[in-house]
């Protein structure tokens, strides 16, 4: 009787000592998104809305972001990056409507070219993918104007490793 109690007290303890390592917390960052924010072209302080706002993946114009809850507002945006490349295109639409199939509106086309590394976070979360040395280039779709004027980067080392600020500002 003795030694089952023992067994058990022991049992007990080690139960209570091991932490949960195999599940990985939603408040742990991982993999972060491009933030862009969209600005005055005269008054670069300013924020600007976008109206008809619409994200559109470049090589997939059916999956749009504004599904994927990429759009926090109409003047700023959330783009995932491609961890398995070094570039990563989106058709941003200004305007857009979709009247019986019939679509209208301004369409730019953001390539964003990276270079990416992994992270170790820990045992449950594993590792995530920071971006670095990234750049913004902004050409208008064919037969469109170009309404996106100018993008710069918003901090020097021009790398995306958190959701925690402004990486790209756009002006228009």
């Amino acid at each position: 009787m003795k030694k089952i109690t023992t067994l058990l007290l022991l049992l007990v303890c080690i139960a209570f000592s091991c932490e949960r390592d195999d599940i990985c917390p939603e408040d742990t960052p991982t993999t972060p998104r491009l933030i862009v924010e969209f600005r005055d072209i005269t008054l670069t302080d300013n924020t600007k809305n976008v109206p008809g706002l619409r994200i559109e993946d470049f090589d997939d114009d059916t999956r749009t972001l504004d599904e994927d809850h990429s759009i926090t507002s109409e003047d700023q945006m959330l783009l995932p990056l491609n961890t398995n490349a070094n570039e990563t295109k989106y058709r941003v639409y200004r305007d857009y409507e979709n009247d019986e199939d019939v679509i209208t509106g301004n369409p730019d086309v953001i390539t964003i070219t990276y270079e990416t590394s992994e992270i170790y976070v820990s045992r449950a979360c594993g590792y995530k993918t920071v971006f670095e040395n990234v750049v913004l280039t902004i050409t208008p779709e064919t037969g469109s104007d170009n309404w996106m004027l100018f993008a710069a980067p918003e901090n020097e080392n021009q790398s995306v490793i958190n959701e925690d600020e402004i990486h790209y500002t756009i002006r228009h």
